[in-house]
């Protein structure tokens, strides 16, 4: 499946995501909580209101947040209550009964710039699981917020679910993130270059099979950029469960097909 030819589509989310409620009030902002993501094709906003509705959701392609770009956006010149960054990257989460002897460096990628960049950091997930993080893209001006990357809250979201064992796969236009929890602990994190749904099935089903999940019985949740790339048609034969998670308060006035881009940011 994975070396069948792929229909490469262009990220139908660039230049297309600014929609602000009728009820959103520039003079209330410190009172509300905005949510950046940083993503392959530019950065994508979040903002909630003092009763965590959305009144408002933006993307714009960009390559780097600078501080002109901080004074020619009119939603980053207001004062919030909360601001959070969401960066990504390469990344992956290593248990500590795997490494001895700093041994950690054979799980990092082969590419020798990748694996120079390469370092382990502070992981609030589970003290018996460190960090390796591939990624220097925490580019960001110095802006009064909280840092977080997107496998963390992926893998938060996950192990705060009630169901023991299951999979979660959120979609970017050029990776997969994919979380698997197995008896309510954390039991696979890891990022998976994409182009297509097929490459997306692949890695999902890859993964079922390598970790020996029932796929009648372990759950898949799967959310992010499934306008651009969506393999759940393809999993449905495959996969009995699949669910696809949505924002909490989600405001009726703006589009339902864009719910499911921004499940990760709601769950801070």
């Amino acid at each position: 499946m994975h070396n069948a030819q792929c229909t490469i589509k262009s990220n139908l989310m660039s230049n297309s995501i600014d929609f602000i409620a009728t009820n959103f009030a520039a003079n209330l902002s410190d009172t509300y909580s905005i949510s950046i993501r940083q993503l392959p094709d530019g950065y994508r906003f979040y903002i909630t209101d003092n009763n965590d509705i959305t009144v408002a959701i933006k993307h714009i392609a960009t390559e780097h947040i600078t501080i002109q770009f901080l004074k020619d956006e009119p939603l980053l010149q207001l004062n919030y209550r909360t601001a959070t960054y969401i960066g990504y990257g390469p990344f992956a989460l290593i248990p500590k009964t795997l490494v001895i002897d700093e041994n950690y460096v054979a799980f990092l990628p082969i590419e020798n710039n990748l694996r120079h960049r390469a370092k382990t950091i502070i992981n609030p997930l589970n003290d018996n699981i460190l960090v390796a993080s591939y990624s220097n893209q925490w580019t960001m001006p110095d802006i009064r917020c909280r840092k977080h990357h997107e496998i963390e809250l992926l893998a938060s979201m996950a192990l705060n679910s009630p169901t023991s064992n299951s999979m979660w796969a959120e979609i970017t236009s050029q990776h997969i993130n994919i979380v698997v929890i197995r008896d309510h602990k954390l039991h696979l994190t890891n990022t998976y270059p994409i182009t297509c749904d097929n490459d997306a099935a692949y890695y999902i089903l890859a993964c079922y099979q390598q970790l020996n999940l029932s796929q009648e019985e372990v759950e898949l949740n799967i959310m992010g950029d499934i306008l651009s790339i969506n393999p759940t048609p393809f999993l449905t034969d495959y996969i009995r469960h699949i669910n696809s998670p949505k924002p909490q308060n989600w405001n009726a006035e703006l589009p339902n097909q864009y719910a499911p881009l921004f499940t990760l940011q709601t769950k801070l």
